[in-house]
């Protein structure tokens, strides 16, 4: 692979890490080439090479995980100038970790300004696939930004150290050289052959043309939305919060945590000794963590009894509060439906018809329809009395034939004096008096009312 080929491909890393990259690339152009075979070879002679199978210490049942550094694929001479990692190597170590029996959880110790985005999304998919496994935590005391969060953002939770670090910057970038006047200097020509309109759209030996910016500025966005995307579902939010993360910008300490970008502050030692992790796990490195209750019951009776028991206590106490709490409540509704029952009775009222609205609010059990009808009846019997006295008054105004003279019953007689008393009293019609009388005394109207029923059939 050539150096140009790295450096052109999309990254995801901040600015001025970015800038030195570039710095050293044209140093290389201008001074002495580096031997890109050579540095491969090189890597062989490191122990374990590009095999390593292992690189995480063991600390407290927590695996710590180095990232760090310019991340790419594999080792390149990025592992040599800027301490850089390779994501392959990352991966190894990762899953070597979720197997090792004696790692209980895994800590992601990050100090990187991001890498090539060749890898990056495949290792965060790894890590983001391993939740439930083991407890995963991603943690800087210095920067963790770009194709660095992105890894990072696959764990359970994330911390920082402390108010200084740099977390963020999360983006996509991605660099067209156009050496063609370097050439021409040297007395190069290049001219490329290609099949396919795409093959050589934005050719290094050629200025970049419109067509050729565009077609880098689609791949550049497609793989900013899947970077976004990506860190909306890890961190569990929607995607319009993940894009006021994801504007580039770097968030500094506690910044990072108003965001939503981080979990929240602590030291590495803490996390360590603790062994506790985002799923409030708390394991032994030389112990079997408990993962069901007759396990418990089993290895543990002492401690499974004060867990019955607190429990029971617990249900108690808030059955105790359930059940006083259902009371008020009820009560409350009670309450309120009864007020709303009596105000359903009274907008029923016809006036006149005061006294048996009250009887029928007071009574604790007549809805507002019933009284409507009560209502509708009380109101028809009034108007009947009504319309019998109107009809005798009437009568009272034409020449009749002398009638015989019947002896008067008492309940006619009773009624309709009481009626001539109300007359002379109140000053008031014949029809209304026998509306008043018959609302105040109701069963004397309802004799009265009998009484007239045989005297309509003698005449």
């Amino acid at each position: 692979m050539k150096l140009l080929d790295i450096l052109t491909s999309p990254w995801s890393i901040c600015p001025e890490k970015m800038a030195e990259i570039r710095n050293i690339y044209s140093a290389h152009l201008r001074g002495p080439k580096i031997d890109w075979k050579e540095m491969q070879a090189s890597v062989a002679l490191i122990p374990g090479g590009d095999k390593q199978e292992e690189a995480y210490q063991v600390m407290n049942g927590v695996a710590v995980i180095p990232v760090k550094g310019v991340l790419t694929k594999g080792i390149s001479f990025f592992s040599f100038l800027f301490g850089g990692s390779s994501l392959k190597q990352i991966g190894i170590a990762f899953q070597a970790a979720l197997d090792d029996p004696l790692v209980k959880s895994i800590l992601l110790d990050v100090d990187s300004p991001g890498g090539t985005l060749d890898g990056t999304e495949e290792l965060g998919e790894a890590i983001f696939q391993a939740r439930g496994q083991k407890p995963i935590i991603a943690y800087t005391d210095g920067s963790m930004t770009s194709g660095a969060y992105w890894i990072a953002s696959a764990a359970d939770e994330i911390y920082i150290s402390g108010d200084t670090v740099l977390v963020g910057s999360i983006g996509v970038v991605a660099t067209h050289i156009d050496y063609s006047k370097s050439e021409e200097m040297m007395g190069e020509k290049w001219t490329e052959i290609t099949g396919g309109r795409y093959k050589r759209v934005y050719s290094a030996h050629r200025p970049l043309s419109d067509e050729g910016a565009a077609t880098i500025q689609d791949q550049v966005d497609y793989f900013y939305l899947t970077f976004v995307n990506t860190i909306a579902r890890n961190r569990g939010v929607d995607q319009e919060a993940a894009l006021a993360m994801a504007d580039g910008k770097i968030f500094i300490g506690k910044q990072a945590m108003e965001v939503g970008l981080v979990d929240g502050v602590e030291a590495f030692s803490d996390l360590i000794n603790s062994a506790e992790v985002s799923a409030g796990q708390q394991f032994s490195a030389k112990e079997e963590p408990i993962v069901n209750k007759d396990e418990l019951k089993t290895k543990h009776p002492d401690v499974y009894e004060a867990v019955l028991a607190e429990g029971k206590a617990f249900g108690l106490e808030h059955a105790t509060a359930a059940k006083q709490t259902g009371i008020e409540e009820g009560k409350a509704l009670g309450a309120a439906a009864e007020r709303q029952r009596i105000a359903d009775v009274r907008a029923q009222l016809i006036p006149g018809h005061e006294a048996l609205i009250d009887q029928l609010a007071a009574d604790g059990k007549t809805t507002g329809q019933e009284a409507a009808m009560k209502m509708v009846a009380a109101e028809k019997t009034t108007r009947l009395a009504v319309h019998a006295a109107l009809k005798e008054d009437g009568a009272l105004g034409v020449a009749q034939p002398a009638a015989p003279v019947l002896p008067a019953k008492p309940a006619e007689k009773d009624f309709m004096a009481e009626v001539e008393k109300v007359i002379s009293e109140k000053k008031v019609g014949r029809g209304t008096a026998v509306s008043i009388v018959a609302r105040e005394n109701p069963k004397l109207h309802e004799t009265w009312l009998a009484s007239l029923k045989p005297q309509s059939k003698q005449e």
